[in-house]
């Protein structure tokens, strides 16, 4: 998972809150390392633990990145390297670093590396003036009165708890869900497995209300999807080009506005008339400007760094669609395959004895 937004938007605050509920047993957090530091680090167990760094600027380039990816995705890396000694170069194998692992990061950047972005989910922080508000009152209100201690307590208890148990989940919906997916985009093979295993977690998190199969496992319910849906649909989308954030929904639309102003002129918007008319600082403005023309759905006249954009819509349309099924249309589905079995069986011939 990687927390998207300009600097000084509270990715590092959301994070570093959320941590707060975790034991540290369950993660390692580094603020950056270089592009071995993961194999040479000596007695770092990652397996069925979370890596947490701080800023994925801190994250060196070059292969340490093609290291983490085969992490995550094969569970396992095994590196061999040359060690000079008295006799010569040898030949040496690392101590294999074993997952599975998870990974958080947060980054200033609109985009990481396509085979990064591939493996993870993006979340967008909210720019907007109402949420700016909101997090100046909180800060006031911080100030009036010290913040309550928090008792963690009984989360890093139901952690342990959850962990020390069988974690077998069965999802009775988990081929109409696979039914319902798009098939234009082999992304949806590595995000797929990734929902399944929201909706096991969420199950095991809620055993306790859960019933149980033959063979012991916990049986999810439609409540752990519908929990996983309103978490993941949105990054899913903008994962696979089926949404965009709304903070770049919000400048390609205020640009065709502007343009439409203007009649059929192809002179273009001026990026400071823009932030005007939105009411937004320039630099707001300006990254999310810079990710619509990327993505296609704006184009600057006048590229060039330190160069104000003078801005046209672009060759694409802003997408409005999802990736994931409603909860209500997956409960649908489920009804239309359970009624058209009891017809099946209403259909067959009573065989006399």
């Amino acid at each position: 998972m990687v927390i998207k937004g300009p600097s000084g938007s509270g990715k590092s605050y959301a994070l570093n809150t959320a941590l707060k509920f975790i034991p540290s047993e369950a993660y390692e957090y580094f603020s950056g390392m270089s592009e071995k530091a993961l194999l040479y680090n000596k007695g770092l167990n990652l397996k069925h633990r979370y890596l947490v760094i701080g800023e994925a600027a801190g994250l060196s380039e070059g292969s340490g990145r093609a290291f983490l990816r085969q992490l995550l995705t094969e569970g396992k890396v095994r590196y061999a390297t040359v060690q000079s000694t008295s006799e010569g170069n040898v030949g040496q194998e690392l101590q294999p670093l074993e997952g599975p692992t998870g990974l958080i990061l947060t980054t200033t950047a609109n985009a990481l590396h396509p085979e990064d972005e591939s493996r993870m989910l993006s979340y967008h922080l909210d720019e907007s003036p109402e949420r700016i508000r909101e997090a100046l009152l909180k800060q006031a209100a911080g100030v009036k009165s010290k913040p309550k201690d928090l008792d963690t307590g009984p989360w890093f208890a139901l952690h342990r708890f959850v962990g020390s148990r069988p974690l077998s989940v069965a999802i009775p919906y988990a081929d109409k869900l696979a039914k319902a997916l798009p098939d234009t985009h082999f992304r949806v093979l590595r995000d797929f497995p990734h929902i399944l295993s929201l909706i096991s977690a969420h199950a095991l998190l809620h055993q306790c209300t859960r019933d149980r199969d033959q063979d012991g496992s916990v049986i999810a319910k439609f409540a752990d999807y519908e929990a996983v849906y309103a978490f993941v649909a949105e990054p899913l989308a903008y994962g696979l080009d089926n949404a965009v954030p709304e903070q770049v929904r919000f400048v390609v639309e205020g640009v065709q506005e502007l343009q439409g102003q203007r009649g059929a002129s192809m002179d273009g918007v001026s990026q400071v008339k823009l932030a005007e008319m939105l009411g937004r600082d320039p630099s707001v403005i300006s990254r999310n400007v810079a990710k619509a023309v990327n993505q296609g759905y704006l184009k600057n006249l006048t590229p060039g760094q330190g160069r104000l954009a003078t801005l046209l819509p672009g060759d694409r349309q802003l997408p409005r669609g999802s990736v994931l099924p409603h909860p209500d249309e997956l409960k649908g589905l489920n009804e239309m395959q359970r009624t058209s079995a009891i017809s099946r069986e209403s259909l067959l011939p009573e065989i006399p004895f």
